[in-house]
């Protein structure tokens, strides 16, 4: 991040928006609007001009306000980094919940604000398939719309074919390593990685060692089918599927980093796995357009969502509706780490 500071107006996250389709709109580029993020005609005696664009869809959008970004008009995270610590919770918003109902699980569940929760899965509710014990941790009956997660448990062997039938299907290996053999094409796997599989094509895994997989398929709600036999194909136009986590290329985001594991860059353009780092903090309370799904892979902390919250420990499973407020907060001094899987696909960074 540059030592200078860049000045940002309104304050530093993006404005909520609705587009209709067909209508022109004028982005304020030079910060004095009063009526942002559009333009108010404030450059007038300026060399600045606001981007005009045109709204291909009725769709609800962030547009920056902060002007650091580099995808104009739209946020790509950039006021993230406009501070050297990621946006906490401020004494103001802490004295605020602190009413807040600590929900306890109840059949190890915990249900939040807007059909939120934090799930600790149990072994009692696998399924069992040959070597692969398996669990819906996120699913309709949760109240999810369009992400489907399974928690999977391989022993050493070779599974059966599996297949999440018309829909992209993303693998994060949390512990273990093996082969995954999508529809005849084979990859090594190891933890802290994710690999894609395209609609149509079925998959298995080959381990000399227990694994523990999650399985989110999307977008539309679908159960995980177990085959004896497939007639599909790898889907040779999409050779590159797997991707490891490298702190090295990580993304930084003020004090905390991120990386985009499954993403449009080996083909997936319906949902985005990341690996993310939070420090011992609590987050300020924001939103995403989007539904998303949190495992916490190592750490321990607490998750606001405004009326409620619960305790969240190493293994949980975090499901966050689209648009329902959430504050996610480290009490660990080693920090937390975790994945996070969500639909549409886009940045872990914008927030609103």
């Amino acid at each position: 991040m540059s030592d200078e500071k860049i000045d940002y107006v309104v304050e530093n996250k993006p404005c909520l928006v609705s587009l209709e389709a067909g209508k022109k709109y004028a982005w304020c580029t030079c910060k004095n609007s009063k009526t942002q993020p559009f333009c108010d005609g404030s450059h007038k005696g300026t060399d600045m001009r606001p981007m005009v664009f045109k709204a291909e869809k009725d769709e609800d959008v962030l547009l920056c306000a902060c002007k650091a970004t580099r995808s104009g008009p739209y946020c790509d995270g950039s006021h993230n980094n406009l501070e050297d610590v990621y946006a906490e919770a401020t004494p103001e918003e802490i004295e605020s919940m602190k009413n807040s109902v600590l929900i306890a699980p109840e059949n190890g569940k915990a249900l939040l604000d807007g059909g939120a929760y934090v799930l600790t899965p149990s072994d009692g509710n696998d399924k069992i398939a040959d070597n692969v014990r398996y669990q819906p941790v996120i699913a309709e009956e949760d109240g999810a719309t369009k992400l489907s997660l399974h928690r999977l448990i391989v022993s050493p062997g070779t599974t059966s074919w599996l297949q999440y039938k018309g829909v992209d299907t993303v693998l994060y290996f949390v512990s273990g390593a093996g082969t995954v053999d999508i529809a005849g094409k084979q990859f090594s796997v190891d933890r802290e990685a994710g690999i894609y599989v395209r609609p149509g094509e079925a998959f298995r895994v080959i381990t000399d060692q227990e694994m523990t997989i999650y399985a989110t398929a999307c977008p539309m709600l679908s159960d995980l089918t177990i085959l004896q036999e497939h007639d599909t194909c790898f889907d040779e136009s999409q050779q590159e599927r797997y991707v490891a986590f490298d702190e090295k290329t990580a993304n930084v985001m003020a004090n905390r980093f991120y990386q985009e594991l499954v993403d449009t860059k080996v083909g997936c353009n319906e949902v985005t796995q990341f690996i993310g780092q939070i420090p011992l903090s609590r987050a300020a309370m924001h939103r995403h357009l989007y539904e998303e799904a949190i495992v916490i892979l190592t750490g321990s902390g607490r998750m606001w969502t405004g009326t409620k919250w619960a305790e969240v420990n190493t293994g949980d499973v975090l499901f966050l509706p689209h648009r329902q407020g959430h504050s996610l907060e480290c009490t660990d001094d080693g920090g937390m780490l975790l994945m996070g899987v969500f639909y549409p696909s886009g940045s872990p960074a914008i927030n609103y």
